[in-house]
């Protein structure tokens, strides 16, 4: 049919397209009106879309005046009126003329509400990633941009929800909950708070605190301030609040106070826990109501989008309706770089995760003509019986005839059969393959990411799915009603109905405990499947071996069965769950019900020790929608402190990334868009986190000329020049650090270049919080650069979970674990612990360098002695010390923690013991002229005894020798009892990168000093040797601390 043209004074031109009368391929006039008052006529046909009658418009507008009054194109949007008279406008440019159904033939450029407010927030959340946001979004691929949507649905969300008033406010920093004693409460008046002024404090006692609510310590110490002190106090206890001296933590929560951990920790270290009461008004002036999330343009864009293609989207058929198999056909290859063998071919295989449940292979064809012509590959499964999470495995082989043919492997690709949003992948792809690793033997590699590789330069293959239509995996409804039906068929009796399990079953179940699922037989797969609905309610945590039996994935009935009883299986441990976030489970249902039973599980304290691993699980994900990505930032949003550390960290991959030539990859691209939508949301706070990224920024190029100065001093002279310049920009804020701490002043003169390998730099600022005398009176800060400070993170983290294990069993070990962020690629801060010296400080105080290179026995014990100031100090010192020994031995074995010599034990004043600088864990040691340096599994010495014992000479004949060994070996079993949670950590941090964490044998290494596969008394009599071991093994370590002082001399 011949397209209309239609003249621009006709009044019925638009009419005529309502009734459906003008064809796509038709021409017209159209008025546009420009910002600046000119109305431009331009002739375009009907297909054209918005944005290229923008381009158009705007090479007119170059003739007219006024030109140079306009912004860029891209500030401006059209707007029109519709059919029913209401303006609208069009934010998404990629519309047709013709599809806009317009009333007149007119569009009027405008720049949009809050566009210049959006643009600045643009460049700002750019910064904050380190990379012009623009440049991501051109790199956006549809499923990207669904990813961003729904990342931002996920942020409105959690803003709606979250607090914004008085202590629920999800920035207000609170102390969280995890015999005579008593608590010291300061007072100040009115005017001094809000000037901010210590100095008059008023301080008294409130005894017998065992029990006591927050609001009674209150309470009591205003009464004891009226009448001991004769203070007059108009203001009500309710109008109080307790600040934890020298920090910017509150305690929030009227409950008792040895429910709070600060608390706790103080008297069980024979500390006197100090609070200053602060009056709610001027405390809640620094936590005001924050606006509400601005819609950017792209959202409207998006949202305009969807409504239109709700509008025509074709009628979707369900996979379960397709009565046929799954076929491929492989049509080429092409740039193959080198051709020095015979033959390829494509390997083709269907896993579940990393189980095989298809295997089939092409043709061979010769390298120089790499074209098929098979016809369709038949993997003989129905595709009624596909899992959703199935993935399709492809390799291309090389061939090479000798007297034996040699097989390898020139690259691979993964891909989902079902996309992000559940449809089948259909039609034709051109698949870009990556190279395999260096330690991959085998011809296909169903461990690696899913998708293309992001670099066009590398060898691809054409291929092509049989075309169905729009077919989607059935959903939740579809499933149960399936089971429904199964279930009328086989009769079940429901789970509430069930008795309890007979005595071979329960000890069926008990026995697979221990046992790892690829040790597990096709018979015990087979038993366990049957007694599925017993594991559901008795035993929900063996749901990790359930998950991984292959016959499950390969007929519907089954993973319907299995998806059906989710519904109704019992909570798991955070262990457990971690277990199902790895790799190694790719189901989608499987892994949202393991990221809702962490969601369900952990609080933001314990949230905040798992994040590290579940930023690397991220990475596992074959599409960035997904349950953990949304979880992390609705948590991220709607508490402060979880959301500080998550920008770091993921800033931090993003350094990693980008250092290995990883730019915009996929999942580069995944963590800067998580970044968006965190300062997105949480924009009031932005202008602080972009002074942290600034000061990062600033002190990194600091560092790099640092490191070409050999001279320390004059290092650290100019360090301190340099401070100087810019001394504004890096005082009073929030420490990068920990947002629980103000950064005050910056004391140049305590700023410090530190003499060793990598030159870190040692900063040190005022703390501005009210009593820091106190807690501290300053705050000292490491900048490292050029050492991966993620290792020392990670070690850190999981001595914290060990912590919170044994304390949750009342044991105390009084570990020091201080603060470690990684904030790029071999960049980051370390938290300075003070008042504490390391061990060959205090051996070269002691002068003995003069005369010998060997620590005496009792020298620590007389250091410990030395710092008391009466024998009751002197005893709770020994306490201390004989506490973080034990919990120290006890970690460094179990993570392997090697390398350790006087520079990297550390000693407080108050007798704590404490290990630094975990370059080397997991059994990984340090060699000198090939031989292993570190000989036994922990440090142990005549030096921790002599202090144990007290200063006894034959200390392991004494009474503390035998309960420091039992208090070893209760804190091992401790630990030896959630292997399971350490396992499963380490497994899923494979993917970091770390050079220590890579293979299976390093995981190896953590099954074996935990004793995984053993109950509780063989484990304890397996650390039992170990213990003698250490202690009969302490001659070479007095070796090793000998030659360490020769050399640092």
């Amino acid at each position: 049919m011949q397209g209309v043209i239609c003249p621009q004074d006709s009044p019925d031109v638009w009419s005529v397209i309502e009734c459906g009368q003008l064809e796509v391929e038709g021409s017209t006039d159209l008025d546009l009106l420009l910002p600046n008052g000119f109305l431009v006529t331009v002739r375009c046909s009907m297909d054209f879309t918005l944005a290229m009658l923008k381009q158009e418009l705007f090479i007119q507008a170059k003739k007219l005046p006024l030109f140079n009054l306009l912004l860029t194109p891209s500030d401006y949007i059209f707007f029109t009126i519709r059919t029913d008279g209401e303006r609208e406008e069009l934010y998404d440019e990629s519309r047709s003329i013709f599809s806009l159904r317009l009333f007149v033939p007119l569009l009027c450029l405008i720049e949009p509400e809050g566009n210049r407010e959006e643009k600045e927030l643009t460049h700002d959340i750019g910064l904050a990633i380190g990379r012009p946001l623009a440049e991501i979004e051109a790199k956006l691929s549809s499923e990207e941009m669904s990813y961003r949507m729904d990342l931002y649905r996920v942020s409105e969300q959690a803003v709606s929800n979250r607090g914004v008033v008085g202590y629920s406010h999800y920035a207000f920093p609170e102390e969280v909950s995890m015999a005579d004693l008593y608590i010291e409460l300061w007072y100040r008046s009115r005017e001094d708070e809000l000037a901010n002024i210590d100095t008059n404090c008023v301080c008294v006692k409130i005894r017998k605190v065992i029990g006591v609510h927050a609001s009674d310590a209150v309470a009591n110490a205003i009464k004891e301030l009226m009448q001991q002190h004769k203070l007059f106090i108009k203001e009500a206890a309710s109008d109080f609040l307790l600040q934890i001296a020298g920090r910017r933590c509150f305690l929030t929560k009227d409950i008792k106070l040895t429910s709070f951990e600060y608390v706790r920790s103080s008297f069980e270290n024979y500390r006197i826990p100090k609070f200053i009461l602060r009056r709610k008004d001027i405390v809640m002036k620094d936590f005001t109501e924050p606006p509400s999330i601005t819609k950017p343009s792209w959202v409207r864009a998006y949202e305009s989008r969807l409504d239109r293609a709700d509008e025509i989207a074709m009628k979707e058929c369900s996979l379960w309706k397709v009565d046929d198999n799954l076929k491929l056909r492989i049509h080429s290859a092409s740039h193959l770089s080198i051709l020095d063998f015979d033959k390829i071919y494509v390997k083709a295989s269907l896993y579940h995760g990393i189980d095989l449940i298809a295997n089939k292979e092409s043709t061979c064809v010769s390298p120089s003509n790499p074209r098929w012509s098979d016809g369709w590959i038949d993997f003989d499964i129905c595709l009624r019986d596909l899992a959703l999470s199935v993935q399709l495995c492809l390799s291309l082989v090389a061939v090479k005839q000798k007297k034996k043919e040699e097989y390898s492997g020139i690259g691979w690709v993964n891909i989902r059969l079902f996309d992000c949003n559940g449809k089948l992948v259909q039609g034709k792809f051109m698949l870009y393959l990556w190279p395999f690793p260096k330690y991959c033997t085998e011809l296909l590699y169903p461990s690696g990411q899913v998708g293309s590789n992001d670099n066009r330069d590398t060898v691809r293959i054409e291929v092509e799915f049989e075309d169905y239509g729009c077919i989607e995996f059935p959903g939740v409804d579809s499933v149960c009603e399936y089971v429904e039906k199964l279930d009328v068929r086989s009769t079940r009796l429901p789970l509430s109905s069930l008795s309890s399990p007979a005595n071979s079953v329960k000890e069926f179940l008990e026995s697979l405990r221990f046992v790892d699922v690829e040790d597990l037989t096709d018979k015990q797969m087979e038993q366990l499947w049957e007694a599925r609905e017993l594991v559901a309610q008795y035993k929900p945590d063996l749901l990790p071996l359930i998950a991984r039996c292959p016959l499950i994935w390969t007929r519907r009935s089954e993973f319907s069965r299995l998806y059906e009883l989710l519904n109704r299986w019992g909570k798991i441990q955070p262990e457990t769950a971690l277990v199902l976030l790895d790799f190694k489970y790719p189901d989608r249902r499987i892994r949202e019900f393991a990221v809702d039973s962490l969601d369900n599980v952990l609080d933001n304290d314990r949230l905040h020790l798992y994040i590290l691993p579940l930023i690397q699980v991220l990475k596992f994900e074959p599409y960035g929608s997904c349950a953990l990505s949304r979880m992390l930032l609705k948590r991220a949003l709607c508490n402060n402190r979880i959301g500080h550390i998550l920008f770091w960290l993921l800033r931090a991959e993003l350094g990693q990334l980008s250092e290995v030539g990883q730019n915009l990859t996929k999942i580069y691209k995944r963590f800067a868009l998580m970044i968006e939508a965190y300062c997105r949301a949480n924009y009031i706070h932005l202008n602080s986190m972009l002074r942290q990224v600034d000061m990062v920024v600033r002190l990194t190029n600091l560092s790099k000329i640092i490191k070409t100065m050999k001279d320390n001093e004059c290092a650290t002279k100019h360090l301190q020049k340099e401070l100087a310049s810019y001394v504004e920009i890096m005082q009073n804020m929030i420490s990068p650090l920990d947002i629980s701490d103000s950064l005050g002043e910056l004391n140049i003169e305590l700023c410090k270049v530190i003499g060793s390998a990598k030159q870190p730099l040692r900063l040190a600022w005022t703390n501005p919080e009210p009593l820091a005398r106190l807690h501290s009176e300053t705050h000292q800060i490491i900048f490292k650069n050029g050492d991966d400070l993620r290792q020392d993170m990670l070690t850190l983290q999981v001595m914290r979970i060990m912590d919170a294990l044994w304390k949750s069993k009342d044991y105390d070990l009084c570990l020091s674990i201080y603060e470690v962020l990684p904030m790029g690629r071999n960049v980051g801060m370390i938290y300075v612990v003070q008042n504490c010296s390391t061990l060959f400080e205090i051996q070269c105080a002691a002068k003995q360098l003069g005369s010998t290179f060997s620590m005496e026995s009792g020298l620590i014990n007389k250091y410990i002695r030395n710092c008391s100031e009466n024998s009751k100090v002197y005893l709770e010192g020994v306490d201390r010390f004989t506490a973080s020994c034990a919990g120290y031995c006890v970690a460094t074995y179990v993570l392997g923690i090697k390398d350790r010599h006087q520079d990297n034990i550390m000693l407080a004043k108050d007798g704590r013991m404490f290990h630094i600088d975990f370059g080397h864990f997991l059994g990984h040691y340090k060699k000198k002229l090939g031989i292993n340096r570190d000989r036994v599994p922990f440090v142990l010495t005549d030096h921790f005894l002599c202090v144990i014992a007290k200063g006894k000479s034959n200390f392991r004949d004494s009474h503390e020798y035998k309960k420091f060994k039992k208090l070893c070996t209760d804190a091992y079993i401790i630990l030896h009892q959630r292997s399971k949670l350490f396992i499963s950590l380490f497994s899923i941090l494979l993917c970091m990168g770390l050079p220590e964490l890579q293979k299976a044998e390093d995981i190896d290494f953590l099954k074996g000093t935990l004793c995984s596969d053993m109950d509780s008394n063989h484990a304890a009599t397996s650390f039992y040797k170990i213990f003698e071991e250490a202690f009969s093994g302490a001659w070479s370590t007095k070796t090793n601390w000998f030659f360490h002082s020769v050399k640092h001399l």
